[in-house]
């Protein structure tokens, strides 16, 4: 008996391939802000399970004793595993034999590159909007470990995980608040940096010195936008003046808008539902602190693959062959994680 050969209709299969060669194109070019690469940390890696360290320890110096103590640097981590996540499309092969438009076809690649990048943000998003336990806390021992009992946003953070007496430190603020001595604002204004500004500043290390974080801007909602530029981006702001008792305005001055060029992240990915079920809430932005000289301990970190997985269904597949369907789908393997808490602040604007 002669061999079977399965012919492939030329244009069932140059759709496939045109689909997959522009998905490739758009995702190298995907023209989506990687604002979560600014506030957090993004490792491409195609690992089934990481491990990261977190380093507990602060470099200081100290009178030599004869007994040099060395610092142990990472007694605590935390582990990723990394989840797959797809996205695909499917139609009936006979509208591509018979040259009839496969609905979506030209703009659908670019839609799911821009998503398949997008995806980073949205795990981050998650992260901030979830507020999970952080491993930081987790204790391992011998024959187990003792679990996390504090959350990346919490008024309990110690400064020093080795040595609770140190004292602690509070990244989870709210309209209404007291924080150095001023009440948090419902909005973004002068009073809100000044606050954020002395907080960094006041972050130390297990050592007790001062980590050496500054302030370096917020990341707003979408809905928060056009407050915050107008708050920061301005070069003057109406300064009110009031009378000598303090007790009522009586004018205002334009002043020199000392912080203005502050920078503004927005995350559209922010709001709305997420994938853990966690809903972002638009009230809700985040202060954002950088190290002039070494690394900012970042808030989350997000895996991703090098690449996403493309799986073709033509005619020779079951699919088609039970339903007359070829299709194409791709599969990201990404996770995230929530990791130190010093550099960020959540502040709930809601009154």
């Amino acid at each position: 008996m002669p061999p079977t050969y399965n012919q492939v209709p030329r244009d069932v299969q140059l759709a496939l391939t045109e689909f997959s060669r522009d998905f490739d194109a758009a995702f190298a070019l995907a023209d989506v802000e990687q604002w979560a690469g600014m506030v957090g940390r993004v490792v491409t890696s195609d690992a089934l399970r990481t491990v990261y360290p977190l380093p507990i320890s602060t470099a200081g110096y100290k009178p030599r004793d004869g007994d040099d103590k060395m610092r142990r640097l990472y007694e605590r981590s935390l582990a990723m595993v990394p989840t797959e996540w797809v996205d695909g499309v499917q139609e009936k092969a006979a509208l591509v034999e018979r040259g009839g438009d496969w609905i979506g076809w030209a703009s659908e690649p670019d839609n799911m590159a821009a998503e398949a990048v997008r995806h980073v943000n949205v795990l981050a998003a998650d992260v901030l909007a979830s507020n999970p336990l952080l491993d930081f806390y987790r204790v391992e021992r011998p024959g187990g470990s003792t679990a996390s009992a504090i959350r990346l946003f919490a008024n309990n953070h110690p400064i020093n995980v080795l040595s609770p007496s140190a004292g602690t430190f509070d990244n989870d603020w709210a309209a209404g608040d007291t924080v150095f001595g001023d009440v948090v604002p419902s909005v973004i204004n002068a009073t809100l940096v000044k606050q954020c500004r002395q907080h960094f500043r006041s972050i130390c290390g297990p050592n007790g010195r001062p980590l050496g974080l500054r302030f370096a801007g917020f990341l707003v909602t979408a809905a928060r936008e056009e407050e915050a530029l107008d708050a920061l981006q301005r070069d003057t702001v109406i300064e009110i003046i009031r009378n000598a008792a303090g007790t009522e305005n009586v004018g205002g001055a334009a002043m020199p808008n000392r912080f203005a060029g502050t920078p503004i992240i927005v995350g559209d990915e922010l709001t709305g539902s997420l994938p853990s079920g966690a809903v972002g809430d638009a009230d809700v932005i985040y202060a954002l602190a950088a190290k002039a000289s070494g690394v900012t301990p970042p808030p989350f970190i997000v895996q991703r693959g090098t690449n996403a997985e493309q799986i073709i269904y033509d005619k020779t597949d079951q699919l088609y062959k039970d339903t007359g369907l070829i299709g194409i789908k791709f599969v990201l393997q990404m996770a995230a994680a929530a990791a130190l808490p010093h550099a960020i602040v959540r502040i709930n604007l809601a009154p």
